[in-house]
């Protein structure tokens, strides 16, 4: 693995994300129940993978049980890239993987990263109020891709030792309402585990912030949610966003580099859609290891094969499904002895795909 990331991540910004693979095995230890990310009532793996922005290359894979949240994977992930000696890196992180404990190992291990910060931090909340009254200003206006943004960037000193970072705060109008519609959806699953009981460390903040919970002795307890709180919430927060990084002053290339991160979105949906991975239909530790690894080199495979048909602007006539499928009946057919091997009879399309992907077939073809 070291071997392989050292020859494929030189200059690269690396997405790092956790997908989750639903089984109904009962004898593996790593099926847990967890944060089912297909919404399935179902026990699951997790698989976390680094991709390659740039790249576009799967770059490294691990399994972890399914009952392990995307925050607790990231000290375990930087001690395995120090014991492999993997140099410095630059990681792009989406809010799952946001905490203060993990910023503090990210800076001493002297790695760049991007990473995306939950507004339900009050350092970032009072970032904002600072600038809420000027942000809508002609001074942040800006267009990016036809979005119109507003954006406030600052210097932000990390921690006792002042490790330099960037603050950048982005504020958009039409986004606004899907803002709320995942705050309150947050809220109601926090209101659940507040009444079942099964809390979630990385949800305290949220707890606190916007639920009051009474207990008596005839009602039992009670969960309500603070309503002022919430409202405030809402009206000041709703529609930003907050990214903090090491590595950008410029706030609209952290932006871009960020939002790039959906590569690996594509790559999760190749594995458990083109692989035929949405399931684990396998019990042994050893034997999803090793299916789990040739799915990694599939992944590599298919990741080449998109970016070369980008290159090609063969995307722009198949999706790659669609391009293997057309491929499909072009079959190699061997004989013993003297009489060698032929392939079966190549359609126009066949020709034309080869020729796109540079691919030479044999002359007796």
């Amino acid at each position: 693995m070291s071997a392989w990331m050292d020859r494929i991540i030189e200059d690269d910004f690396l997405c790092y994300d956790i997908t989750s693979i639903s089984s109904y095995s009962e004898l593996n230890e790593y099926i847990r129940f967890g944060h089912n990310r297909d919404r399935e009532k179902l026990p699951q793996l997790n698989f976390a993978m680094l991709f390659g922005q740039k790249s576009r290359i799967p770059a490294y894979y691990h399994r972890i049980p399914g009952n392990i949240t995307d925050v607790q994977t990231v000290h375990n992930l930087l001690e395995t890239f120090k014991k492999l000696d993997i140099k410095s890196l630059h990681y792009v992180l989406d809010r799952g993987f946001y905490s203060k404990k993990n910023v503090d190992a990210l800076l001493e291990r002297r790695d760049h990263f991007t990473l995306s910060v939950p507004l339900n931090n009050r350092w970032v909340r009072d970032a904002i109020d600072e600038i809420i009254d000027t942000v809508q200003g002609p001074e942040g206006y800006r267009m990016v891709d036809d979005e119109a943004l507003y954006v406030h960037s600052r210097l932000y000193p990390w921690g006792e030792e002042r490790r330099r970072c960037y603050l950048h705060l982005y504020y958009n109008d039409l986004i606004r309402s899907e803002a709320v519609n995942r705050f309150n959806r947050q809220l109601l699953d926090c209101k659940e585990e507040l009444e079942s009981g099964k809390l979630k460390a990385e949800n305290q903040e949220i707890y606190d912030a916007f639920f009051v919970i009474t207990a008596t002795p005839r009602r039992g307890k009670k969960v309500a949610y603070n309503s002022e709180a919430v409202s405030q919430y809402i009206n000041r927060y709703a529609g930003f966003q907050a990214l903090l990084t090491t590595k950008f002053k410029d706030p609209l290339e952290a932006l871009q580099v960020y939002r790039d991160k959906d590569v690996v979105e594509k790559c999760f949906d190749d594995l458990k859609n083109a692989l035929d991975m949405k399931r684990l239909r396998m019990h042994s530790i050893e034997t999803v290891d090793g299916r789990l690894f040739v799915q990694f080199i599939a992944l590599i495979l298919m990741s080449e094969l998109r970016r070369t048909m980008r290159e090609s602007k063969l995307i722009e006539l198949y999706t790659v499904r669609e391009l293997l499928l057309e491929m499909d009946p072009l079959t190699k057919i061997s004989y013993e002895g003297k009489y060698g091997s032929l392939l079966t009879e190549v359609t126009k399309s066949q020709r034309e795909i080869l020729a796109l992907l540079k691919i030479e077939l044999p002359k007796s073809a």
